[in-house]
This record gives structure tokens, C-alpha cells and sequence, in this order.
């Protein structure tokens, strides 16, 4: 059997489990989640926008994003335009739309799975940068 060598992904902000933000919130590059957003999480422009959600973490709220790798809660849709992992722990209340899908077993679901096609990643990608550039 093959395996594909792991993702590496840049983590450019920390917010750790003691800290909670309320409203919608953008960034770029890479962001490393153990507290919690009440509010919507998106990434600005780039290909390279990553979440990483800690095993303690919570997001109740839409996710937009290149990469993720959820540890933690998510109480809203997730749509990772490139990879995402979910982890064991992982508890997610809502559907999810990715082009690259690992779930490890243990992860708790409850929501649909949609594979999205090139033309709709695209099409978010266009979107992302648009939201960026106002």
C-alpha cells in the first residue's frame, strides 16, 4: 500500500482556549483554533488558507476555507476548497463540501458529504477574492 506524504501547513495566528470571538471572522494564511468563534469563519484570496481546530475548539458558525483539520466542534457548514481531515474527536453539526476528504474513525457527522467538482471550486475561489478586494 502507498501512503501520500502528509500536508504541512503554516500556522500564522494562534487563538488559544481561553479566548472567544463573537462575530464573523476573515483571515489569511493559517490559523491554529483552541477557543471558540461564535460567527462566520473565512479565508481572504490565496490558495494556501488553513484552519486547524484543537480538540477543545468550537465554531458555531459557517466555515469557508482552503485546508482544514477539525479537532473540535463545528456547528455549521464547512466548505474546504482543497483537503480537509477530520479528527477522531471531531464533532460537526452540519453538511460539508470538500475536494479532498479524510475521516479518521471515531468522528461524529451529522450532516451531508458533497464532493465538490472543479468548476464549483472555481467558482468559490472567485468569490474569496472578490470578498477580498472590497
Amino acid at each position: 500500500m502507498l501512503f501520500k506524504k502528509k500536508n504541512k501547513f503554516n500556522i500564522d495566528t494562534l487563538i488559544n482556549e481561553d479566548f472567544v470571538i463573537k462575530g464573523d471572522t476573515t483571515y489569511i494564511g493559517g490559523i491554529r483554533l483552541d477557543g471558540k468563534i461564535i460567527g462566520n469563519v473565512n479565508v481572504l484570496g490565496g490558495d494556501n488558507g488553513t484552519l486547524i481546530m484543537g480538540e477543545g475548539s468550537e465554531v458555531k458558525g459557517n466555515i469557508i476555507v482552503h485546508n482544514a483539520i477539525i479537532g473540535g466542534k463545528v456547528t455549521g457548514n464547512i466548505r474546504a476548497l482543497n483537503y480537509i481531515e477530520i479528527h477522531p474527536q471531531a464533532d460537526i453539526i452540519g453538511d460539508i463540501e470538500y475536494k479532498v476528504l479524510e475521516a479518521h474513525a471515531g468522528a461524529k457527522i451529522l450532516g451531508t458529504l458533497k464532493l465538490m467538482s472543479n468548476n464549483a471550486i472555481k467558482q468559490y475561489a472567485k468569490e474569496i477574492d472578490v470578498k477580498n478586494e472590497k
